[in-house]
């Protein structure tokens, strides 16, 4: 969550998630105001939890 997903270390995580996200690009887009609303703030956080379960579903 904290930062992007190294591929050297997760090598089929970008085959599974295609569009990846995590707290320091979030931080950047707010630092660069590249959010214009809450709601672009709001889905990218959905967006980390989706990734995390598609990732990692139960069982």
């Amino acid at each position: 969550f904290w930062s992007p997903v190294d591929p050297e270390e997760v090598p089929d995580y970008y085959s599974v998630i295609s569009h990846p996200m995590d707290l320091e690009t979030m931080r950047c887009k707010v630092d660069a105001e590249e959010y214009e609303t809450r709601d672009e703030f709001r889905r990218d956080v959905v967006l980390i939890r989706a990734n995390a379960r598609r990732y990692n579903p139960c069982g």
